[in-house]
């Protein structure tokens, strides 16, 4: 059966609880009238992980995609006769690759990604002769001073991908929804060339400034060690490979989208930045049920109780919840009876996990944060006085609108839309006032001194979050944002009909 929409998701749902998987869940369950196909790209078969959600009826067939499984794997072999391999394009692109600029790279990858490559031209192109000497050739040219051995492994970690969604079959449907550029939105471009079906993107987050971020914290890349005061540009050479790749492909799927929706104005800007075309661009804010959480509060609990400052969201290092714990620590000095819940799944970075319990006990917090783990938010907003995000990059978080919605003032990194959901994006949301409070990344001591100002003034505590209840039943409604998106598939599914029948 061919699905009305094929939703390609990275490492999200049906996997993984957030506010991507609950956006796309509720997104699939509320347009019942449509037909979904889902592809899920993973790193490699995990036969350990469960769904955490159940698909609603309209899902129509699920696939999941490992990129970094080599040919072959499955079983059985190769062709001895080895295809024939335009290496002038492939070393055309990776011109592109290492300076980040435009080249005929990119049509060679137009051209293989019309046909699916098969796994003996992927086999080709990473264990032929011809792969080995295009290899030595790119590292004398490229990186002479770095580690052969990392040299060799971040060429197959970034190409086994890339040939991996070239080979792959991906369900045929009449519209490709990406949820993100990278693999995801790659796989969508691809699907675009060979099958012409039309091709949305939907980014919550910007995908390459999240994985800059990461490639920048990254000990397992390696560096030359610096010898000097100065940094060499070579030391990051391989650093600069994986930036350069996820440019790449963020270009790439710019170039072949239809659409292209963000969540957030100033996503849009870095969209620009990377390459989006401004005319293909249309901004969809998320919006929440206000029903389930509007009733919870209407404005603080007035009790002689401990202030109560909750964290939701993954403990993971994107979240920087290390920079909450040592927040809460600093404002304990000002308000003794502070209490902190911190409400999410703690399995996904087990090892950030325990690092963060670690400072916790070398905070001496442990009679004050509580780990509460995946559960029910709905369960700890009332008994929040004011919700905290130190996340380092953020799209459009559902949590401050959750928060904000119950009445429950916030304080946040100003990154990604905090500042749109806290202050406004126009003359009649700006307004309503504001609705938080906004911090700098990485900084305990500004996220304490706003903690310490919402404990001790109860006018800004309550102006806060009546700005905040204000705020999200006039803007960001759900049934707004499915209603945008039924009339987009419909437009597009009315386009791909025309462009069969033709």
């Amino acid at each position: 059966m061919i699905a009305d929409i094929c939703l390609l998701v990275e490492g999200t749902y049906p996997y993984v609880t957030g506010g991507v998987s609950q956006w796309l869940h509720a997104l699939i369950t509320s347009l019942h009238e449509f037909t979904f196909s889902i592809v899920h790209f993973s790193a490699a078969p995990d036969p350990e992980r469960t769904p955490r959600y159940e698909f609603p009826p309209n899902v129509v067939k699920f696939t999941e995609l490992c990129i970094h499984t080599p040919p072959g794997a499955e079983g059985g072999g190769f062709e001895r006769d080895e295809p024939e391999i335009d290496w002038a394009g492939i070393r055309s692109l990776h011109e592109f690759l290492a300076a980040g600029s435009d080249s005929d790279g990119v049509e060679c990858l137009v051209k293989h990604a019309s046909h699916a490559s098969g796994d003996a031209a992927i086999h080709s192109y990473l264990h032929s002769k011809e792969a080995w000497d295009f290899l030595q050739e790119r590292y004398e040219t490229r990186a002479p001073r770095s580690s052969f051995i990392d040299f060799f492994w971040t060429y197959r970690m970034t190409h086994l991908p890339l040939f991996a969604l070239l080979n792959a079959s991906l369900p045929q449907a009449r519209v490709y929804h990406a949820v993100s550029t990278g693999y995801a939105g790659l796989a969508g471009a691809f699907a675009k060339v060979r099958h012409g079906s039309p091709l949305l993107i939907t980014e919550h987050g910007i995908y390459t400034r999240e994985r800059e971020i990461e490639i920048a914290q990254a000990e397992w890349i390696y560096t030359e060690p610096s010898t000097g005061l100065w940094i060499d540009p070579q030391s990051q050479v391989l650093k600069g490979w994986w930036t350069h790749m996820f440019r790449f492909m963020a270009r790439f799927a710019y170039d072949h989208c239809d659409e292209l929706v963000s969540l957030t104005r100033v996503n849009q800007r870095f969209q620009i930045r990377d390459g989006a075309d401004p005319t293909r661009m249309r901004l969809i804010p998320n919006g929440i049920a206000i029903e389930r959480f509007g009733s919870l509060r209407a404005v603080r609990r007035v009790d002689p109780g401990p202030f109560v400052v909750g964290f939701v969201g993954r403990v993971v290092p994107i979240k920087d919840v290390k920079t909450f714990l040592r927040a809460v620590s600093v404002a304990r000095r000002a308000i003794p009876h502070i209490q902190a819940q911190i409400v999410g799944p703690t399995d996904e970075d087990p090892a950030y996990f325990e690092e963060c319990r670690e400072l916790v006990r070398l905070l001496d917090l442990a009679d004050i944060v509580h780990f509460v783990g995946r559960a029910d938010v709905l369960d700890y907003y009332p008994s929040m006085d004011a919700l905290v995000l130190t996340s380092l990059s953020e799209g459009q978080p559902l949590v401050i609108l959750e928060a904000n919605c119950a009445g429950v003032p916030v304080v946040a990194t100003d990154v990604g839309a905090c500042r749109e959901l806290l202050e406004g994006t126009s003359l009649e949301d700006e307004a309503i006032g504001p609705s938080g409070l906004l911090t700098a990344p990485a900084s305990p001591d500004e996220t304490a001194t706003a903690i310490i100002r919402l404990a001790q003034d109860e006018s800004l505590h309550q102006r806060l979050a009546l700005a905040g209840q204000k705020r999200v039943r006039e803007f960001y409604r759900e049934e707004s944002v499915y209603d945008t998106y039924r009339t987009l598939y419909r437009t597009h599914l009315a386009r791909s009909s025309s462009r069969a029948e033709a």
